[in-house]
């Protein structure tokens, strides 16, 4: 492909942009200084998975209000409340819904579906009782906000949260933005990796998503060429656009290990420059209009110029 160094600049000046308009809105300070917002910050990347971003939002606000509610979150007294999330902890294991996906023999599928779902697992666990009860929030997506009755429709989703806040019952690891920032700082960014992935319903995407945000926000973390796999997350978008640059394997970690290269070779910053393929895949409308000059006739386009 004609001009690649250009082209891999300018994408990662439209990392810049992701984090403009994505990472920047987030307040640094009460990242760090409130295990509540932080929490957020988590959960905001972990819902994002295999779905419509729009939906996986929903599923968000949705979690963040309902556990609110329930533990009686307000900025005024964030200590009295994660004492009551710790007094919770027994509910947080997901073995509850696991034994009960063996014992009926229901496999990767929603277990949640099963008529003794409720009889079984929720009337035992408050907190799965939340999550799947239908609840009108307000919703926050493309610059705009809207109400929307929902709830997890699904295990995986479940699982997911209880996994969460069994983590942040530690307190170690009570505020996980700083944890995370953390471990990637003195342990590496593998450590950070290998405590991600252990979630449930987080994979190599989701936990290179999360830790490549966290090292943007914090760009005195220096990170080497080699540590960028771990915080180099691979969607569609990324595969579409990594094929168009002349990478044509199919493989996820080839691909992954071929744009780092090229990152490498060119100076460029290879998590701004994956930040930049999502921005550009997701956003791809609005920067054609943005950059279209001049007349386009119609006649000019063909089946052969397309692609």
């Amino acid at each position: 492909m004609k001009n690649y160094e250009k082209i891999m600049k300018n994408i990662e000046r439209l990392g810049e942009r992701y984090c403009r308009r994505y990472l920047d809105p987030w307040n640094k300070e009460r990242l760090q200084t409130n295990w509540w917002e932080a929490l957020k910050f988590l959960l905001s990347h972990s819902f994002m998975r295999g779905r419509r971003d729009k939906l996986s939002n929903e599923y968000y606000y949705f979690t963040i209000e309902t556990l609110k509610d329930y533990f009686s979150i307000t900025d005024g007294d964030l200590n009295t409340s994660y004492e009551k999330l710790k007094e919770k902890k027994k509910y947080f294991d997901k073995e509850c819904i696991l034994k009960f996906k063996k014992n009926k023999n229901i496999g990767r599928k929603n277990s949640i579906k099963d008529p003794d779902f409720r009889k079984e697992v929720v009337g035992k666990n408050p907190i799965v009782k939340l999550l799947i009860t239908p609840k009108e929030v307000k919703v926050k997506w493309d610059n705009k906000t809207y109400n929307k009755v929902t709830c997890l429709g699904n295990d995986e989703d479940i699982m997911m949260v209880l996994d969460v806040l069994k983590l942040i019952s530690d307190d170690d690891k009570k505020n996980i933005y700083n944890y995370l920032r953390d471990a990637i700082v003195n342990f590496g960014v593998k450590a950070a990796y290998e405590e991600l992935i252990n979630i449930r319903a987080v994979s190599d995407k989701i936990s290179t998503f999360i830790i490549r945000d966290i090292v943007l926000m914090n760009p005195q973390i220096k990170m080497t060429y080699e540590d960028a796999k771990w915080a180099f997350p691979m969607d569609t978008w990324v595969i579409k656009i990594a094929h168009k640059l002349g990478c044509n394997s199919e493989d996820i970690e080839k691909i992954k290990n071929h744009l780092i290269d090229r990152c490498r070779e060119l100076g460029v910053d290879p998590l701004k420059f994956v930040a930049g393929l999502w921005f550009l895949g997701y956003h791809s409308l609005d920067i054609l209009l943005e950059n279209c000059i001049g007349e386009i006739k119609i006649g000019d386009i063909t089946s052969d110029s397309i692609g």
